[in-house]
Protein backbone atom coordinates (compact mmCIF):
# COMPACT_ATOMS: atom_id res chain seq x y z
CA UNK A 1 0.00 0.00 0.00
CA UNK A 2 1.20 3.59 -0.92
CA UNK A 3 0.03 6.98 1.18
CA UNK A 4 1.17 10.16 0.99
CA UNK A 5 0.33 11.83 4.31
CA UNK A 6 0.20 15.71 3.73
CA UNK A 7 0.89 17.41 6.99
CA UNK A 8 3.39 16.42 10.06
CA UNK A 9 1.44 17.68 12.79
CA UNK A 10 0.59 15.48 16.15
CA UNK A 11 -2.25 13.57 14.34
CA UNK A 12 -0.26 13.27 10.83
CA UNK A 13 2.65 11.73 12.14
CA UNK A 14 0.45 9.16 14.29
CA UNK A 15 -1.13 7.82 11.60
CA UNK A 16 1.90 7.63 9.09
CA UNK A 17 3.50 5.84 12.18
CA UNK A 18 0.71 2.98 12.02
CA UNK A 19 0.61 2.84 8.24
CA UNK A 20 4.41 2.53 8.25
CA UNK A 21 4.04 -0.01 11.08
CA UNK A 22 2.62 -2.32 8.80
CA UNK A 23 5.07 -1.78 5.95
CA UNK A 24 3.27 0.43 3.84
CA UNK A 25 5.35 2.60 1.59
CA UNK A 26 5.13 6.63 3.07
CA UNK A 27 5.90 9.45 1.91
CA UNK A 28 5.15 13.05 3.89
CA UNK A 29 4.72 16.43 2.05
CA UNK A 30 5.77 18.74 4.28
CA UNK A 31 6.79 22.88 3.96
CA UNK A 32 10.15 22.96 5.70
CA UNK A 33 13.62 21.43 4.30
CA UNK A 34 14.64 20.51 7.74
CA UNK A 35 11.21 18.87 8.77
CA UNK A 36 11.32 16.09 5.62
CA UNK A 37 15.02 15.31 6.63
CA UNK A 38 14.63 14.03 10.20
CA UNK A 39 11.47 12.02 9.13
CA UNK A 40 14.06 10.90 6.00
CA UNK A 41 15.70 9.84 9.49
CA UNK A 42 13.18 7.48 10.89
CA UNK A 43 9.70 8.45 12.31
CA UNK A 44 9.31 7.64 16.01
CA UNK A 45 6.37 6.70 17.78
CA UNK A 46 5.85 7.55 21.51
CA UNK A 47 5.54 5.58 24.45
CA UNK A 48 6.89 2.30 22.79
CA UNK A 49 9.98 4.64 21.18
CA UNK A 50 9.57 2.26 18.31
CA UNK A 51 11.39 3.90 14.52
CA UNK A 52 9.29 3.71 11.26
CA UNK A 53 10.82 4.01 8.13
CA UNK A 54 9.14 6.91 5.48
CA UNK A 55 10.35 9.07 2.71
CA UNK A 56 9.46 13.11 2.95
CA UNK A 57 9.82 15.75 0.32
CA UNK A 58 8.57 19.72 0.42
CA UNK A 59 8.47 18.58 -3.59
CA UNK A 60 4.58 18.14 -4.41
CA UNK A 61 5.74 16.89 -8.05
CA UNK A 62 8.06 13.99 -5.75
CA UNK A 63 4.45 12.88 -4.42
CA UNK A 64 2.91 9.31 -6.12
CA UNK A 65 -0.25 10.24 -7.40
CA UNK A 66 -1.49 6.46 -7.34
CA UNK A 67 -1.35 6.77 -3.76
CA UNK A 68 -3.87 7.62 -1.51
CA UNK A 69 -3.29 11.13 0.24
CA UNK A 70 -4.29 11.67 3.77
CA UNK A 71 -4.61 15.41 4.21
CA UNK A 72 -3.74 16.09 7.45
CA UNK A 73 -3.04 19.98 7.65
CA UNK A 74 -4.61 22.50 9.95
CA UNK A 75 -7.79 24.58 8.31
CA UNK A 76 -5.84 27.57 7.57
CA UNK A 77 -3.52 25.85 5.20
CA UNK A 78 -5.76 24.37 3.23
CA UNK A 79 -6.31 27.13 0.72
CA UNK A 80 -2.84 26.50 -0.41
CA UNK A 81 -2.41 22.66 -0.26
CA UNK A 82 -5.71 22.53 -2.28
CA UNK A 83 -4.39 24.95 -4.83
CA UNK A 84 -1.22 22.92 -5.51
CA UNK A 85 -3.18 19.62 -5.54
CA UNK A 86 -5.64 21.04 -8.00
CA UNK A 87 -2.93 22.14 -10.54
CA UNK A 88 -1.46 18.34 -10.50
CA UNK A 89 -1.80 16.83 -13.94
CA UNK A 90 -3.08 13.88 -12.44
CA UNK A 91 -5.57 13.93 -9.38
CA UNK A 92 -4.90 11.55 -6.92
CA UNK A 93 -7.44 10.13 -4.53
CA UNK A 94 -7.80 12.35 -1.36
CA UNK A 95 -9.16 11.38 2.53
CA UNK A 96 -9.67 14.62 4.61
CA UNK A 97 -9.05 14.50 8.14
CA UNK A 98 -10.05 17.88 9.59
CA UNK A 99 -11.22 19.27 12.75
CA UNK A 100 -14.67 21.15 12.70
CA UNK A 101 -16.53 21.52 8.92
CA UNK A 102 -15.01 24.79 7.17
CA UNK A 103 -13.02 22.49 4.77
CA UNK A 104 -16.20 21.10 2.75
CA UNK A 105 -16.75 24.86 1.78
CA UNK A 106 -12.66 25.02 0.66
CA UNK A 107 -13.00 21.73 -1.08
CA UNK A 108 -15.68 22.83 -3.32
CA UNK A 109 -14.30 25.57 -4.91
CA UNK A 110 -11.66 23.24 -6.50
CA UNK A 111 -10.88 20.36 -9.09
CA UNK A 112 -9.68 17.58 -7.27
CA UNK A 113 -10.01 14.39 -7.57
CA UNK A 114 -11.88 11.14 -5.74
CA UNK A 115 -12.38 12.50 -2.15
CA UNK A 116 -13.44 10.92 0.82
CA UNK A 117 -13.76 11.78 5.01
CA UNK A 118 -12.45 10.96 7.95
CA UNK A 119 -12.49 11.96 11.94
CA UNK A 120 -9.82 11.16 14.37
CA UNK A 121 -10.82 10.09 17.95
CA UNK A 122 -6.84 9.56 19.19
CA UNK A 123 -4.84 11.74 21.38
CA UNK A 124 -1.66 12.79 20.09
CA UNK A 125 1.08 15.43 20.64
CA UNK A 126 4.38 16.06 18.40
CA UNK A 127 7.09 16.33 20.51
CA UNK A 128 9.62 17.35 17.53
CA UNK A 129 9.71 17.12 13.34
CA UNK A 130 9.27 13.54 13.73
CA UNK A 131 8.14 12.13 17.00
CA UNK A 132 4.89 12.09 18.20
CA UNK A 133 3.42 10.72 21.54
CA UNK A 134 0.41 8.25 21.24
CA UNK A 135 -1.69 9.92 24.39
CA UNK A 136 -4.89 8.50 23.68
CA UNK A 137 -6.95 5.30 22.17
CA UNK A 138 -9.62 6.41 19.98
CA UNK A 139 -11.38 5.58 16.64
CA UNK A 140 -10.69 6.83 13.41
CA UNK A 141 -14.53 6.36 11.57
CA UNK A 142 -13.77 6.85 7.74
CA UNK A 143 -16.53 7.21 5.68
CA UNK A 144 -17.17 3.84 3.82
CA UNK A 145 -17.46 3.64 -0.12
CA UNK A 146 -16.32 1.10 -2.48
CA UNK A 147 -13.34 3.04 -4.17
CA UNK A 148 -10.99 2.86 -1.30
CA UNK A 149 -12.88 -0.20 0.40
CA UNK A 150 -9.66 -2.10 -0.23
CA UNK A 151 -7.68 0.06 1.39
CA UNK A 152 -10.07 0.41 4.84
CA UNK A 153 -10.29 -3.60 5.10
CA UNK A 154 -6.02 -3.23 4.88
CA UNK A 155 -6.18 -0.47 7.25
CA UNK A 156 -8.27 -2.41 9.94
CA UNK A 157 -5.49 -5.09 9.82
CA UNK A 158 -2.87 -2.47 10.98
CA UNK A 159 -3.40 -2.92 14.77
CA UNK A 160 -7.17 -3.14 16.36
CA UNK A 161 -6.37 -2.38 19.69
CA UNK A 162 -4.24 0.75 19.42
CA UNK A 163 -5.36 2.02 16.43
CA UNK A 164 -9.15 1.27 15.28
CA UNK A 165 -10.70 1.90 12.11
CA UNK A 166 -14.52 1.98 11.84
CA UNK A 167 -16.90 3.09 8.90
CA UNK A 168 -19.47 5.32 8.78
CA UNK A 169 -22.02 5.49 5.47
CA UNK A 170 -23.20 9.60 6.13
CA UNK A 171 -20.04 11.87 5.66
CA UNK A 172 -22.12 14.89 6.50
CA UNK A 173 -23.26 13.13 10.18
CA UNK A 174 -19.59 12.24 10.95
CA UNK A 175 -18.37 15.36 10.13
CA UNK A 176 -20.94 17.49 12.14
CA UNK A 177 -20.76 14.60 15.05
CA UNK A 178 -17.23 15.40 15.73
CA UNK A 179 -17.36 19.17 15.33
CA UNK A 180 -19.86 18.85 17.96
CA UNK A 181 -17.05 16.47 20.12
CA UNK A 182 -14.47 19.86 19.29
CA UNK A 183 -17.18 22.29 20.72
CA UNK A 184 -17.35 20.53 23.63
CA UNK A 185 -13.74 20.04 25.26
CA UNK A 186 -11.38 22.50 22.35
CA UNK A 187 -12.55 25.70 23.80
CA UNK A 188 -12.60 24.91 27.70
CA UNK A 189 -9.45 23.57 27.12
CA UNK A 190 -7.91 26.08 25.78
CA UNK A 191 -9.38 29.13 27.43
CA UNK A 192 -8.67 27.77 31.13
CA UNK A 193 -5.40 25.89 29.71
CA UNK A 194 -5.89 22.62 30.61
CA UNK A 195 -5.78 19.31 29.54
CA UNK A 196 -8.62 17.08 28.51
CA UNK A 197 -8.75 15.05 31.69
CA UNK A 198 -9.10 18.16 33.81
CA UNK A 199 -12.76 18.73 32.04
CA UNK A 200 -13.68 16.11 34.21
CA UNK A 201 -11.33 15.55 37.26
CA UNK A 202 -11.99 19.08 38.53
CA UNK A 203 -14.98 19.66 39.79
CA UNK A 204 -15.58 23.50 39.05
CA UNK A 205 -14.15 22.31 35.09
CA UNK A 206 -16.36 19.48 34.67
CA UNK A 207 -20.02 21.52 35.38
CA UNK A 208 -19.10 23.84 32.78
CA UNK A 209 -18.08 21.11 30.43
CA UNK A 210 -21.54 19.24 31.63
CA UNK A 211 -22.99 23.12 31.10
CA UNK A 212 -21.54 23.40 27.88
CA UNK A 213 -22.45 19.42 26.44
CA UNK A 214 -26.12 20.13 27.82
CA UNK A 215 -26.58 23.35 25.75
CA UNK A 216 -24.77 22.10 22.44
CA UNK A 217 -26.82 18.85 22.45
CA UNK A 218 -29.93 20.08 23.20
CA UNK A 219 -29.62 22.52 19.45
CA UNK A 220 -29.00 19.18 17.86
CA UNK A 221 -31.56 16.69 19.02
CA UNK A 222 -31.65 15.31 15.87
CA UNK A 223 -28.02 13.93 16.10
CA UNK A 224 -29.26 11.96 19.75
CA UNK A 225 -28.90 8.83 18.07
CA UNK A 226 -25.29 9.04 17.08
CA UNK A 227 -24.20 11.04 20.13
CA UNK A 228 -24.73 11.49 23.61
CA UNK A 229 -23.32 13.26 26.72
CA UNK A 230 -21.54 9.94 27.67
CA UNK A 231 -19.92 9.84 24.45
CA UNK A 232 -18.44 12.96 24.40
CA UNK A 233 -17.49 11.98 27.79
CA UNK A 234 -15.31 8.96 26.83
CA UNK A 235 -13.89 11.09 24.26
CA UNK A 236 -12.39 13.05 27.59
CA UNK A 237 -12.08 10.05 29.24
CA UNK A 238 -9.81 8.34 26.51
CA UNK A 239 -7.54 11.30 25.99
CA UNK A 240 -7.14 12.51 29.33
CA UNK A 241 -3.50 12.99 29.28
CA UNK A 242 -3.72 15.17 25.56
CA UNK A 243 -3.84 19.28 25.09
CA UNK A 244 -6.35 19.80 22.51
CA UNK A 245 -5.51 20.93 19.13
CA UNK A 246 -7.10 24.66 20.11
CA UNK A 247 -4.79 24.33 23.47
CA UNK A 248 -1.30 23.81 21.75
CA UNK A 249 -2.04 26.56 19.33
CA UNK A 250 -2.45 29.12 21.98
CA UNK A 251 0.50 27.57 23.41
CA UNK A 252 2.05 28.13 20.28
CA UNK A 253 0.97 31.40 19.38
CA UNK A 254 -0.71 30.33 16.62
CA UNK A 255 -4.01 31.00 15.43
CA UNK A 256 -6.68 28.89 17.33
CA UNK A 257 -8.98 26.95 14.78
CA UNK A 258 -12.34 28.83 15.80
CA UNK A 259 -14.32 29.60 12.75
CA UNK A 260 -13.93 26.06 11.16
CA UNK A 261 -15.48 24.91 14.61
CA UNK A 262 -17.34 27.50 17.00
CA UNK A 263 -18.24 30.02 14.71
CA UNK A 264 -19.23 27.02 11.98
CA UNK A 265 -21.80 25.39 14.76
CA UNK A 266 -22.87 28.87 15.96
CA UNK A 267 -23.95 29.42 12.37
CA UNK A 268 -26.04 26.28 12.43
CA UNK A 269 -27.88 26.72 15.61
CA UNK A 270 -28.68 30.61 14.12
CA UNK A 271 -29.85 29.27 11.29
CA UNK A 272 -32.19 26.58 13.22
CA UNK A 273 -33.53 29.52 15.62
CA UNK A 274 -31.63 27.98 18.64
CA UNK A 275 -29.42 29.98 21.01
CA UNK A 276 -26.30 28.82 22.72
CA UNK A 277 -24.81 32.13 24.94
CA UNK A 278 -22.68 29.15 26.79
CA UNK A 279 -20.78 29.05 23.09
CA UNK A 280 -21.35 32.23 22.14
CA UNK A 281 -18.89 33.94 25.02
CA UNK A 282 -16.12 31.00 24.57
CA UNK A 283 -15.97 32.28 20.62
CA UNK A 284 -16.05 35.62 21.90
CA UNK A 285 -13.41 35.21 24.19
CA UNK A 286 -11.22 33.30 21.90
CA UNK A 287 -11.24 35.28 19.26
CA UNK A 288 -10.27 38.27 21.79
CA UNK A 289 -7.17 35.74 23.06
CA UNK A 290 -6.48 34.88 18.92
CA UNK A 291 -6.15 38.89 18.75
CA UNK A 292 -3.95 39.39 21.54
CA UNK A 293 -2.01 36.28 21.54
CA UNK A 294 -0.79 35.75 18.61
CA UNK A 295 -0.27 39.16 16.75
CA UNK A 296 -3.94 39.82 15.93
CA UNK A 297 -3.93 37.17 13.78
Amino acid sequence: MRFVVVGAGSIGLLIGSYLAQHQANVTFWVRREEQAGHLRSGLVRRPENFTYEVDSTIHIEELPTDALWIIAVKYDALPVVLSEISALPVQPDLLFIQNGIGHLSLIKQHSLGYVSFATVEHGAARIDDRTVSHNGIGPINIVENDRIAPIIQWMQDIDPQNFPITTQQNAEQLLFRKVLINCAINPLTALLEIRNGLLLENPHFHVLFRQLCEELLSNFKEYSDLLSYSDIEEVCRKTADNQSSMLVDRIKGRNMEIETILTAVLKEINQKGGTAPFLQMLETALLGINRSECGGC
